[in-house]
Parts: structure tokens; sequence; C-alpha cells
């Protein structure tokens, strides 16, 4: 190991003291009886800032706790299968253009109002149509859509403008959740928020903006997933979600049991919970996208595909996230994570961490001379500077890109300029190309969702800046082939181009969400919404015990 990564593995190892996580855990909850009664109380790193309903802003974490208040047509489980909701059953066209939904007839929302036919056409109708709503979900996963049918009171039809292998997985995300259509009238409807009503075993009672979500039991509620424990109205009385940003403090908060739960432990901080007496810890892997380093095909460094194949081999990966991580995730390797059906194991250790040839190639790029510092320079005394925009320094990433960027330096002379700003500027600087590589775990229930955003021609996040009609082909091969064998097929033509080929993407590390809780709380694992595990609390079999009997 050369110095420098043997410094920063020291330096991270004494300022973490970062423990393995281990295997996944049961919910601690033994065999009693559920209890009813009662107010969970929670913490979650993050309040919704751009706003409480699900539609708008329904891909990120901070907002999955709504899902207690609003349900979807289906729902999904983490082998990606279809489970019935507020839709008994569904048939597909043959040519794969038009979805069939048969709807339940028991169903109302909090505000009174029938769910029917006409209340599912309301909500698409207003996500495709109504231009200021929700584009971005319009734009990403509801793109498709082209008309919703009432065909009579309790069944409709979706029409597409092609075959859509995701469209089934888009409606059970909680961007597909169903809302009153009175409330959808309601000026502030994007808002979200207190009297925007859903189907959910929990009403959304209470907001302090910023500051604490309250939900209260939907004493009518009766229409569970399939994929829940019981029937009925939920066991709690009541779920209070408090905003608690630093990850040490809603640690503390645990365990000193002034909350019951809380989202993403930290990696120093879970062998508080793990195995601990008293507590329990569940954590799953996301099966969609890990968190990767994408490289800016027209960055003014990294236009050249011999730099960036440069920048994926002057570092090894492995030992960096093995120090930093411990166990609490596991090196990328792909463009989709390990838990994918559509992922292939062939990328494992076939490249990276070959520093003779990362030299050998910046030498072949014109990048022979060095400066006073030791940097790479090219005839023109410029120094190979990449220029590495992050948002926020908050570990593991921000520690793991540390390392690459002092790796990078010894070990190929490269400048990795790594600069930490708000999400705003990032944005901004994306926006206007002022970036060499750009770091993210890009979010969303298909992968053929998450990779139009990464990799096709203005995509929502495209970090490399493409512009490819190859890689748009083949993005539009893997959302139009109804059969997972021909997905998979387009899917892994994207990733030879991404990591092999073209050099866009070099994945860090994979995606993992965490939840820990007193042994009184039961049935947590189920809040770790399916596929990608987010934590969304939510908490319609969830029960509270009693410490002395957990």
């Amino acid at each position: 190991m050369n110095p420098v990564l043997r410094w920063v593995v020291l330096a991270v190892a004494a300022l973490l003291a970062l423990t393995a996580c281990g295997s996944e855990t049961s919910s601690g909850g033994g065999n009693g009886e559920p209890v009813h009664g009662g107010t969970l109380t929670v913490a979650q790193a993050d309040y919704p800032e751009e706003g409480l309903n699900p539609h708008v802003r329904g891909c990120c974490v901070e907002v999955q706790v709504l899902r207690n208040a609003f349900d979807s047509l289906v729902a999904i489980d983490y082998d990606e299968s279809i489970h019935p909701w507020l839709a008994e059953n569904w048939d597909r066209s043959p040519d794969g253009l038009a979805y069939t939904f048969t709807l339940r007839k028991d169903v109302k929302f909090h505000d009174g109002e029938p769910f029917n036919a006409a209340a599912v056409k309301a909500n698409f109708d207003k996500i495709i149509t109504d231009k200021e709503y929700a584009p971005s979900t319009a734009k990403s996963t509801f793109q498709n859509l082209v008309a919703t049918e009432v065909v009579d009171e309790y069944t409709v039809r979706t029409v597409l403008s092609e075959p859509t292998a995701n469209w089934l997985n888009t409606l059970a995300s909680i961007q597909g959740a169903q809302i009153s259509p009175k409330s959808l009238e309601n000026p502030d409807a994007a808002a979200g928020g207190v009297g925007i009503a859903g189907t959910g075993p929990f009403v959304l009672s209470e907001v302090v903006e910023g500051a604490e979500l309250r939900f209260t039991r939907n004493e009518d509620y009766k229409w569970p997933s399939a994929l829940a424990k019981h029937e009925g109205p939920a066991y709690l009385d009541e779920i209070a979600v408090k905003i608690v940003p630093e990850p040490n403090v809603r640690a503390g908060l645990l365990s000193s049991r002034e909350v019951d739960a809380i989202a993403q432990v930290a990696p120093a901080d879970i062998d508080q919970f793990d195995g601990v007496e008293g507590f329990q810890f569940e954590w799953k892997p996301s099966n969609v996208s890990p968190y990767s380093l994408y490289f800016n095909v027209t960055g003014d460094n990294t236009k050249d595909v011999r730099v960036r194949r440069a920048l994926r081999e002057a570092v090894d990966l492995n030992p960096i996230i093995d120090t930093v991580l411990q166990g609490s995730s596991d090196r990328a390797w792909s463009i989709v994570g390990p838990q994918s059906p559509f992922y292939d194991a062939k990328y494992e250790n076939a490249y990276g961490g070959n520093v003779d040839e990362a030299n050998k190639l910046l030498d072949e790029a014109g990048w022979t001379g060095r400066d006073s510092d030791g940097y790479r320079t090219n005839a023109a005394g410029q120094r190979l500077t990449v220029r590495l925009i992050a948002t926020e320094p908050k570990p593991p990433l921000s520690t793991v890109l540390e390392a690459y960027q002092a790796e990078a330096r010894i070990n190929a002379g490269i400048d990795v300029d790594l600069q930490f700003r708000d999400e705003g500027t990032v944005d901004v600087v994306r926006e206007t190309n002022a970036y060499e590589a750009f770091p993210r775990a890009v979010g969303g229930v298909d992968i053929g969702v998450v990779l139009e955003k990464i990799y096709e021609t203005g995509g929502a996040i495209n970090g490399p800046k493409l512009e490819d009609p190859q890689v748009d082909g083949w993005l539009a091969d893997g959302r139009t082939a109804l059969e997972q064998d021909d997905r998979k097929a387009a899917y892994d033509k994207i990733a030879q181009y991404a990591l092999i080929d073209q050099v866009t993407t070099l994945p860090l590390y994979t995606e993992r969400y965490n939840a820990a809780a007193t042994s009184r709380v039961h049935e947590i694992e189920r809040w770790l919404d399916a596929p990608r595990g987010m934590v969304s609390f939510s908490a319609y079999d969830t029960w509270l015990g009693d410490d002395a009997n957990s």
C-alpha cells in the first residue's frame, strides 16, 4: 500500500471508528400478538423541502414517509414482481400499448370522495397535462402515457405511446399514488400537505415546516396491498416524524429512547444498534443504481477517452471502499446494483487499479510534463485538472472522494480539484458544463428510468453529457422490450459502453438504506420500500410492544 493511501486509511479508521454492519437481521418482533394503539416517533434526516405531494418529488428519500397517506394501483416487491393494491387485477394488450385495470370498489379518500376510474383519470391527466404541476414526473416516468380512459366506474385503461416495460413499476411507485380529485383542484395541490387527501392507512394531520410531520390512523382503512400482513385499520394511533439532519444526533436520540426509530444510521453508529440488546437494525441493498463517478465527455480535460480510462485505472478503489465503508456497503462494478435482475457479474474486477496503464494512457494523450507540484502538464504547460463537483461533504461519499483525489495525484499526477457545493450550485455547474466529474446515486423504481436520466440525450441527470444516438437507441430498446432477457441485453450494451469502451462511468459503491429501532417496535423491515430500499417508515403493519416482552 502506498504512503498516501495508508495515511488516508488510518485517518479514516481513526476518525470514523467504523464497524461492519453484518447481515440483515429480523425485526426483533418475536411471536407476540400485535398490539393496537400508541404513537411511533421516528427521526429522518431531511424535510421534503420541495413539497408534500408524492407526484411532485416522489423519487427522493425524504418524501417516502408520505407512503403512509397515499396508496398506488399496484405494489412491487424486491423481485420486481407486481401485486394487487387499489387495482384488483389488470390486463396488458398484445401490443403492449394498453393496460386495463379493475379497481377495488370499497376504497375512499380521506376527504370522503370515492375512489374509482374517474379518480385515476384525474390523477394521471393532472400529471401529464398540467405543465406546472409535476414536470419531472411527467418527463421521467409518465412520458409515454398518452391517455387515461374510463371504461366503466371501476375499470380504467391507460394508453401508452410505445410498449413500456417499466409502466407497472412506475405505477407501483409513490409517484403513481392516488390523490383525491377534489384535492387536485386545490391551487396549492403541488405543495401538498394537510388537506391533500390520499387513501392510505394514515392521514397527514399536522405539519411543522422543516421540523415535524404527524400522521393519524385512518379508521376506515381496509384495502391494504397484497403484500401486507393484516387487514383493517393500522395498529398505531399516530406516527410522529422528526426532522434531525445530523446522523450522530439521530443515533443519540435513539440510544436515549427519545425516539423509537431512526433512518440512515451512519457507518460509525451502526454498532450501537446492530446485534445490541434492546435495539434492532435493518438494511436493504438497492437493486437500482450504485453511487458512481460520471466523467463528462465534453469536459475541458475529459474529452479524450484515454484520460477517462486513466481516471478509471489510476486508483484501486477496493481498499478505499473496504476501509471507508467497512461492510456497510460493497464495491460497485456495474451501472446497476447487484440485486437487480439486470446485473451481470462479468464486470466485477474487469477494470481499475492498473497504475502503469493509467500513466501510459496519459503519456499517449499528451500529458507528459510535470509542474513544480508534480502534476501532469501538456505541451502548453497546462495542468491536467479534473474538476470533481460534489454536493456537501457528507461521509462516506466525501471520504471516498478525498481518498480518490489523493491516490490520483500520487499514482498518476492528476489534479483532482474536489469541490463541495450546495445542490443548487451543483445544478448550475452541470448546466454550464464547468466540471469534468460528478458523483451521484440516481434514484428511480425501474432501472430503465434511472439509466434514461443518466445516459439519454437531454436526461434529467446526464452527468456524462452524452448525446449519442446509439445509446438512445439501446435505452429505447430496453424501455420497449416486454421480455426481461431482451431488456437485459439492451442494458448490457449500455454497461459495456459506459464502463469499458467509452468510460463515462466509474462505479464506487452500492447504495444501501437502513433503519434502527428499539426492540419494542415490530415489523421494521417493512419500512424499506422495494425495490430501491429507501426508508419510508410505512407503518401499516407496525406495532409497539413492551420492552420487557420484546
